[in-house]
């Protein structure tokens, strides 16, 4: 038997690296809701046999958390399930024309009251010339929401955050671009991480590891999606300023 290389050793490690950071990242996100459901269980079920009225705002607040963690599953399994069939080749996709002006605030309206707890604020920019745009909804909606998470989780308390959606046209020889931009204030990554963000279950190396609730896997199903559609994203930021932007070429007839 052939002696194995440093080089393979090497491979070996890091695949190793890979294989505990994500049994580390899976067991933690899916232990934390789940124990945060077992007890808002409990605590419901002391209240209703209490049955007192004004016990009612306790129990709102515990179907509160039944939610929120629920969601965080549900969110957790669908990544998952999203990379795994991107990454076989076989994520379905159905192009249908959306009428911009009127889906994207739709798609935002989830998170406004998030964003209003945590005293940040939401501008929404959509350019007039922009309409209808044919593209696959699923795709569209899934890159907008885990780039609003992200924002969201990261941006400081009475900061911003901003949408923006345009085209251009770099030449009359070139597709239409149709352009999303998400950006926050408050916060900075430093260049050294631009080549890592996108990875899975990538965290800022100076940041606590689990101070924001995630599994590193939004940016690196962003940047998937992005890809199947075609097109590329890619980070910028300074001046405390962050900004994640899609480029996705289309066909001239995908605007009306």
């Amino acid at each position: 038997m052939e002696d194995i290389s440093d080089h393979q050793l090497e491979e070996l490690d890091h695949l190793n690296q890979l294989k505990d950071n994500f049994l580390s990242t899976v067991s933690h996100e899916l232990r934390s809701p789940i124990t945060n459901i077992k007890m808002a269980t409990q605590m419901l079920k002391l209240l209703v046999q209490k049955d007192e009225n004004r016990e009612k705002a306790k129990v709102d607040h515990y179907l509160m958390i039944l939610e929120q963690e629920c969601d965080r599953e549900i969110n957790l399994l669908n990544s998952f399930l999203a990379l795994q069939q991107l990454d076989a080749g076989n994520y379905s996709m159905s192009q249908t024309p959306i009428h911009l002006q009127k889906v994207i605030p739709q798609m935002i309206e989830p998170f406004l009251q998030r964003i209003a707890n945590q005293q940040q604020t939401l501008q929404l920019e959509i350019a007039a010339n922009l309409s209808v745009l044919t593209v696959d909804r699923n795709c569209l909606e899934q890159i907008l929401s885990e780039l609003l998470t992200n924002a969201c989780k990261f941006t400081p308390t009475g900061e911003a955050i901003a949408v923006m959606l345009a085209w251009k046209w770099p030449s009359t020889q070139s597709p239409k671009i149709f352009q999303l931009k998400v950006t926050n204030s408050g916060v900075e990554i430093p260049v050294s991480e631009y080549a890592r963000i996108f990875d899975r279950f990538y965290r800022v190396a100076n940041g606590d590891r689990w101070k924001y609730k995630g599994t590193g896997l939004g940016l690196t199903l962003v940047k998937k999606l992005t890809e199947h559609l075609g097109g590329t994203i890619w980070v910028e930021s300074g001046d405390g300023h962050t900004c994640f932007i899609v480029e996705i070429p289309v066909n001239n007839s995908a605007f009306i």
